[in-house]
C-alpha cells in the first residue's frame, strides 16, 4: 500500500506547479519614417523619406508603404490633401516628386508608414512658400589638384527667401499708453521701430481757453517680430559610382563659385553638381548646373629628404640621408650633376634603406648629389638640398 502511495503524491505535487502568464503579442505597428524633408528645386517639389525596416517592438517587414500628404494653403491636411502611396523595402530611402504651385502658394506636407493593416503615427507638418524658378549655376568645372579636387563654376546667387509663417495667427497686443511728457522718450533712432504722433483726444476743440497746445503725444508702436533672413549661396553635391546627388558637401550654402573638394576617396571616379539656394531650410535649390567628372588620385608629391651628407671611402662617395616618414613612401632617388653637365639620375634607391655608395665618382672631380623621395602613386617630391663632393 505504501508503494503505490508515494507515485501517487508525486504526481499530484508536480501537477501544482505555477506556469508563468503568456506574453503579449509583439506589436506590428510600423514607427514614423525617418529623413522626411520636403524640398523645391528647379520646377518641381520633392518630399523624401526613409521607411522603418521594422515595427516598434523589432517585427522585421517584408515591404513598407509610405504614404505623402500634401496641400495647398492652411486647409486641412487629412481632410482635403492629396495622397501619394508608394511601396518600398523596409529601410530604404524614397523620394517623390511633386507639382509646383504658383509662386507664393503655400504648401505643407506629412508622411506616415503602414505595413500590413497596421498604419503609424503622422509626422510633423513641414511647410514652405514656392518660388519662381531660378537660374542654375552652369560651366562648372572639376580639377584634381593638390587640396584635392579644385571646383568652380559660373552664376548668379540667388536672393535669399525667409521661412514660411503659417498657423494661428499671434493674439494682438493692447493698444499702447500715451507717455507723460516728462517721461516721454526721446526719437527713434534710424532702423529702430517708428514713432507716430498722435494728436490729443478731442482735438483743438478739447483745448481749454487761453491755454497752449501741447505738442503731439508721442506713442511708441511695438516692434513687429521680424523674420530672419536664410543666407543663398550655392550647395556642392558628390557622387560616386550610380549613388544620387542626395546631401550637400557642406552644412551652410557658398557665397563664393568654388570649392575645394579634400575629401573625394581616392581611386573612384568623383562626379559633382552645383545647384544655387535660396533657402537651406526649407530647402528652395534651381535645378542642378552641368555635370563635372574626375578620376580621384593621389597627386600629392612626398616631402623631399633631409639631412643629406656626402662621405669619401676607399671605392666611392657615400650619400647618407634621414629616413621619410611619410606612409605612402616607395624609395628614394639620387641625382649627380658633374661640373657643365645637366643632372643625372644615378640609382632608386628602396625606401628601407637611406644611404647610397656612388662607386663611378672619378677622383679630383667636384660632383653635386641631391636626393628627392616618390610615392607608391609615382609623385616624386622635389630635390633636396644640394651637397657637393669629391674624391681627394
Amino acid at each position: 500500500m505504501r508503494r503505490l502511495l508515494l507515485p501517487t503524491l508525486l504526481l499530484a505535487l508536480a501537477g501544482c506547479g505555477h506556469r508563468a502568464d503568456p506574453l503579449p503579442p509583439l506589436r506590428r505597428t510600423p514607427p514614423g519614417p525617418t529623413a522626411f524633408r520636403l524640398a523645391q528645386r528647379g520646377d518641381a517639389l520633392y518630399v523624401s523619406a526613409q521607411a522603418p525596416a521594422a515595427s516598434v517592438d523589432g517585427v522585421a517587414y517584408e515591404t513598407v508603404d509610405i504614404e505623402f500628404l500634401y496641400v495647398e494653403g492652411e486647409a486641412d491636411l487629412e481632410r482635403t490633401g492629396t495622397r501619394r502611396t508608394v511601396r518600398t523595402p523596409p529601410g530604404q530611402g524614397v523620394v517623390e516628386r511633386l507639382p509646383l504651385p504658383p509662386p507664393g502658394a503655400l504648401v505643407r506636407a506629412a508622411v506616415r508608414a503602414s505595413a500590413g493593416r497596421e498604419t503609424g503615427p503622422k509626422s510633423v507638418t513641414l511647410a514652405l512658400v514656392a518660388q519662381a524658378p531660378f537660374e542654375a549655376p552652369r560651366e562648372l568645372s572639376a580639377t584634381l589638384g593638390e587640396k584635392g579636387v579644385a571646383l568652380s563654376w559660373s552664376g548668379a546667387r540667388p536672393a535669399a527667401v525667409p521661412p514660411p509663417v503659417f498657423g494661428p495667427k499671434a493674439p494682438s497686443l493692447p493698444a499702447p499708453r500715451a507717455a507723460p511728457d516728462a517721461a516721454r522718450p526721446p526719437a527713434a533712432a534710424p532702423g529702430s521701430p517708428a514713432a507716430v504722433a498722435v494728436p490729443p483726444a478731442g482735438g483743438a476743440e478739447g483745448l481749454e481757453a487761453g491755454s497752449r497746445a501741447p505738442e503731439a503725444v508721442r506713442i511708441e508702436r511695438a516692434a513687429e517680430p521680424t523674420v530672419g533672413m536664410r543666407r543663398s549661396g550655392f550647395f556642392v553635391y558628390r557622387r560616386t559610382g550610380k549613388a544620387p546627388y542626395d546631401t550637400p558637401l557642406v552644412e551652410e550654402p557658398l557665397e563664393e563659385p568654388r570649392f575645394d573638394d579634400d575629401a573625394a576617396p581616392l581611386g573612384t571616379t568623383a562626379c559633382y553638381v552645383v545647384r544655387a539656394v535660396a533657402s537651406p531650410d526649407p530647402l528652395i535649390e534651381s535645378a542642378q548646373s552641368n555635370e563635372a567628372c574626375v578620376e580621384v588620385r593621389d597627386v600629392t608629391a612626398p616631402a623631399m629628404p633631409v639631412g643629406l651628407v656626402v662621405l669619401p671611402r676607399e671605392t666611392g662617395l657615400e650619400l647618407l640621408w634621414s629616413p621619410s616618414a611619410e606612409t605612402d613612401l616607395a624609395g628614394y632617388r639620387v641625382y649627380r650633376t658633374a661640373p657643365g653637365e645637366e643632372p643625372e639620375r644615378l640609382a632608386e634607391v628602396e625606401l628601407t634603406r637611406s644611404s647610397w655608395l656612388d662607386a663611378t665618382a672619378l677622383r679630383g672631380i667636384a660632383y653635386r648629389y641631391t636626393i628627392s623621395a616618390f610615392d607608391q602613386a609615382g609623385n616624386e617630391s622635389p630635390p633636396g638640398r644640394p651637397v657637393e663632393a669629391s674624391l681627394p
